[in-house]
Parts: structure tokens; C-alpha cells; sequence
């Protein structure tokens, strides 16, 4: 009996090494052939209440599997229309791809404003894509005053707005800062934006719209200018904002699928933003005794 069932465990202990034994020998190398990223426009630019040159970006897209950098496209023929006025955009002969407004053009609470892209040679061979997109100017609250506070014990740098909101309607706002005329928060992730739900109508007695850390190579200092522009936002752009913020940071889980495109409010395939908002602005001087 022994003998039986100690010849019945080896057969199964050789029968389990050679079952090990099997898959480990098939093994075979796959290569997987990803195909390349197709070629799509990205066009981003802004219309502001502001009297200025304002500016819009017509690129393409790089292949992303051989991280080629996105490249401008030239010669479109871009205009911005109100249903009265037609502004048109010259492209700026030492950085291709980037499109001008005269210099006394501005946009007016209350409009709609249309973007046209026309005559982009997306794949230069001739044929010929036109884009557009929409934007509504709403209006923006005018800051009573800016407050810049330094926490030592953080070793932070707080910038507060005081301002009345407009109006019992949601609003929502985008917040620039410029230190000493340089803007400061000139990256996206830098950026802030919120909605008015927690003021709603009401005075904003002094909320933190921007954070500066005191460790930082840009960091503020006494005697420094600080001027916070107030921009007044749609809801679409605010979501595109903070979804562009989102795609920009790290995927969580760190090996997580790539995060999806932003949301556009460009035609035919585009991808980017134009935006239409109001600014309204602010400035104070960091005290030497602070």
C-alpha cells in the first residue's frame, strides 16, 4: 500500500516539473506594432476687455510614439467676429504660428465672440481645414483692494482680494498675478481658478486667491508691486481649465492609463481653447515692515 501511494505521489510530482517545465520553454518574443498618432490642430488664444494686441496659436501635433514637439502652422487666415466688427489677425513673422489683433482691439461685456481658422494645411498637401469657436464675455467684479500676508511660521506668502461679488448668479473667476509687472503665474498649473459658491452675491472680505512659498527661487519680498488681475469666466472655460490642470499632473496610480484630452469648444477634430473673459484689476506694495 505504501509502495502504491508513494509511486502514485511521484508521478504527479514529475507530471507537475514537467507541466512547469513546458511553459517555461514556450516562451516567444511579440512584437507589437503601435501606430502612429494622427496629426490634429491645437489652437488656443484669448479675447479680454483689455486694450491690447491679443494673440491666438495654431499648431499641429507631434507623433507622440517619436516625440516630435508640436510644429506652428502659417499662412491660416484667422479673424475674430462679433456680428459687428470683424478683427483680423496677422501672423507674426518671427514666431510662425502665432496670430496678432491690432493693438486697440477689445472685447465688450455681454458679446459673443466667434474665432475662424481658416486655410490651415493641417498635413501640408494641399488640403485645406477651416475651424471655429464661440465665447461669451461675462462680467467681473472690481477689486476694492489686494492684501499680500507673509506667515512666518509657514514661511508662505498669502495674496487676498476684497471685492463684491456682482450678482446672485454663478459665477466664476480666473486669478493672474503679476509681481512687479512680470506675471507670476505664467504656467498652467499655476493658474487659479474657482466658482463663487462660497460668496455667492456677497463681499468677498479678503479670500486667498494665490499662495507663493517663501523657500521658492521666484518668491515675493518687501517693496515688491503685486497686481492681481480678476478675470471673469465662463463655466465651459473654467471646466476646461481645471481639466487641463488635472491632465497635467502625474497619473495616480503612477502605471494608470494617460489621462483623457481636455474638453474644446473648437470645431472639426481641433483640440485647445478659445476663451473670451473680462479683467478687472488690482495692486498693492508689499510694506517693508511686513
Amino acid at each position: 500500500m505504501a509502495t502504491r501511494l508513494a509511486r502514485a505521489y511521484s508521478h504527479k510530482f514529475f507530471m507537475l516539473v514537467f507541466f512547469i517545465l513546458s511553459i517555461a520553454s514556450c516562451t516567444e518574443r511579440i512584437d507589437i506594432d503601435l501606430d502612429s498618432t494622427y496629426t490634429r490642430c491645437v489652437i488656443y488664444g484669448e479675447l479680454t476687455t483689455d486694450t491690447t494686441a491679443h494673440w491666438i496659436s495654431v499648431t499641429r501635433t507631434g507623433d507622440y510614439f517619436k516625440n516630435e514637439p508640436p510644429s506652428p502652422v502659417s499662412g491660416a487666415v484667422v479673424t475674430i467676429v462679433d456680428g459687428e466688427n470683424f478683427h483680423n489677425l496677422t501672423e507674426d513673422a518671427e514666431n510662425p504660428g502665432n496670430y496678432y489683433t491690432n493693438s486697440d482691439v477689445y472685447g465688450v461685456v455681454g458679446k459673443s465672440y466667434t474665432l475662424f481658422v481658416d486655410g490651415v494645411d493641417l498635413l501640408n498637401d494641399g488640403n485645406l481645414t477651416s475651424y471655429e469657436a464661440n465665447s461669451e464675455i461675462k462680467p467681473v467684479a472690481s477689486p476694492d483692494s489686494i492684501e499680500v500676508i507673509y506667515q512666518s511660521q509657514w514661511d508662505i506668502w498669502f495674496v487676498n482680494i476684497f471685492a463684491q461679488d456682482p450678482s446672485d448668479t454663478e459665477d466664476f473667476y480666473k486669478f493672474l498675478v503679476y509681481q512687479n509687472g512680470v506675471l507670476h503665474s505664467d504656467s498652467l498649473r499655476s493658474i487659479q481658478v474657482t466658482d463663487d459658491a462660497i460668496f455667492n452675491g456677497s463681499y468677498t472680505n479678503g479670500i486667498t486667491v494665490y499662495v507663493v512659498r517663501g523657500d521658492s527661487d521666484d518668491t515675493f519680498s518687501t517693496g515688491d508691486t503685486i497686481t492681481v488681475e480678476l478675470c471673469g469666466i465662463t463655466q465651459d472655460y473654467y471646466k476646461y481649465l481645471i481639466e487641463a490642470q488635472s491632465s497635467a499632473r502625474p497619473s495616480v496610480p503612477l502605471f494608470g492609463g494617460p489621462p483623457a484630452n481636455p474638453r474644446t469648444n473648437l470645431s472639426n477634430g481641433a483640440i485647445g481653447y478659445f476663451a473670451a473673459y473680462s479683467v478687472s484689476s488690482g495692486s498693492t506694495v508689499i510694506p517693508e515692515d511686513l
